[in-house]
């Protein structure tokens, strides 16, 4: 503290879809609202401003855009997605690609119907955020972390009835992840952003993304509640 700038990085909530400055996605770069919170923290902290979000990213694209804009001086936001979106290179295309439940891409459906499963994706984003937290301490750069999918923090045993050896081992794996990773999430009075929004009836768009107000009591509320108690700890 103070930072030069924050860096946002994650989906459509924080590139800010459906917010009314919020453009036409053409490019990862800084192609956002300036009305999502985490735009708004960065103007109450007299910060520049980057984003780095994509419609329909998943945490894997998340945590390789972390990876890749590490710089000192600088807050990070990263904003988790969807457990069940995996995100690969096409290798014709040399590009970033999500799989998504709703897509109707064959590869999609293939992928959904004979290789996903819940504990496996818990397990997988869980590992993804775990490496990224590491990596943003090591390089001794400050963080604000959320989460969309609270499925990240459930009880693993909750993902389905504890019926093999096979599962235990899972269960343990993943309890281990989640005592190195829960610690670092930030939430909204118990709930993610979105939950959040909807508990206090802001105006969600027609295709469930959070509007202005939601955004705006949002950054008064991190800068409450987090900030603050960041700049008592420098």
């Amino acid at each position: 503290m103070p930072y030069n700038r924050v860096i946002a990085i994650g989906d459509s909530f924080t590139r800010g879809d459906e917010l009314a400055d919020c453009p036409p996605q053409t490019e990862i770069d800084n192609c956002c609202s300036n009305l999502t919170w985490p735009a708004l923290l960065a103007k109450s902290l007299d910060a520049t401003y980057q984003s780095y979000s994509f419609g329909g990213a998943g945490n894997q694209w998340i945590s390789w855009q972390v990876a890749t804009r590490i710089k000192q001086d600088t807050l990070y936001i990263v904003n988790w997605s969807w457990f069940e979106r995996f995100d690969y290179v096409d290798i014709e295309t040399d590009l970033w690609t999500t799989t998504h439940p709703r897509h109707e891409d064959k590869l999609d459906h293939y992928f959904y119907r004979n290789l996903d499963s819940d504990i496996w994706n818990l397990h997988r984003n869980l590992q993804q955020m775990h490496s990224t937290i590491s990596l943003l301490k090591q390089n001794n750069v400050d963080f604000i972390m959320t989460c969309l999918d609270t499925n990240y923090i459930a009880n693993s045993n909750t993902i389905r009835p504890p019926d093999s050896i096979v599962f235990v081992n899972w269960t343990n794996a993943i309890s281990n992840l989640q005592e190195q990773v829960v610690p670092h999430i930030v939430d909204f009075e118990g709930m993610s952003f979105l939950e959040w929004s909807k508990h206090n009836s802001f105006e969600l768009g027609p295709n469930g993304h959070p509007l202005e107000e939601a955004h705006a009591e949002a950054a008064k509320y991190i800068n409450t509640n987090v900030i603050e108690g960041m700049t008592n700890e420098h």
